[in-house]
């Protein structure tokens, strides 16, 4: 038993060895690896995914599937696929709603923190990202047009922009 436990740690010493991990080439503030991957997706491949996220980061940190949208565009791009081939939708509800404010409201939310948010945000939308944000639950929270963040855009419901993105082709990655 010791010998194959042996055996298999030094097997994924190797892999991690020889794996190779990169910033960008869309967004420079996440990494991804490089993989030698069997299934093969064709370039004409119009990708679609949605992400539905409910529960906000910790004060003053980035909400985690704001990142891993980033990924999700960057790791394709690095892999050969045409970004403009790549279309990418987050629904945010739930307590993420106060990451997709502005710093004054985060900061009434957050006990003075900066939103960390903000500037991923920025660069998800510049790039193509369309950003929903659940009007029930912004209601609910006080979010308004006013302290939302540039190209963060309602909807009236999360459920309503999931069933609508769907009817589209969009395939919904729940984390």
């Amino acid at each position: 038993m010791r010998t194959i436990i042996t055996f298999i740690m030094g097997i994924m010493i190797a892999i991690t060895a020889n794996a190779q991990t990169i910033k960008g080439p869309v967004f420079d503030f996440v990494e991804t690896a490089r993989v030698d991957a069997d299934m093969v997706v064709p370039k004409d491949k119009v990708l679609k995914v949605v992400y539905d996220t409910y529960q906000g980061a910790e004060s003053g940190k980035v909400n985690s599937t704001f990142t891993s949208a980033a990924r999700f565009i960057n790791m394709h791009v690095d892999a050969g696929h045409p970004q403009e081939n790549i279309k990418v939708a987050i629904v945010v509800h739930g307590t993420t709603s106060i990451d997709v404010t502005k710093d004054e409201y985060y900061a009434e939310h957050h006990g003075g923190a900066k939103n960390a948010n903000a500037d991923v945000i920025a660069a998800l939308v510049a790039e193509g990202v369309d950003i929903y944000i659940c009007g029930q639950s912004a209601v609910f929270r006080g979010v308004t047009r006013e302290n939302i963040l540039p190209g963060v855009k309602f909807s009236l419901s999360a459920m309503t922009a999931h069933a609508m993105l769907q009817s589209e082709g969009y395939s919904i990655i729940p984390w």
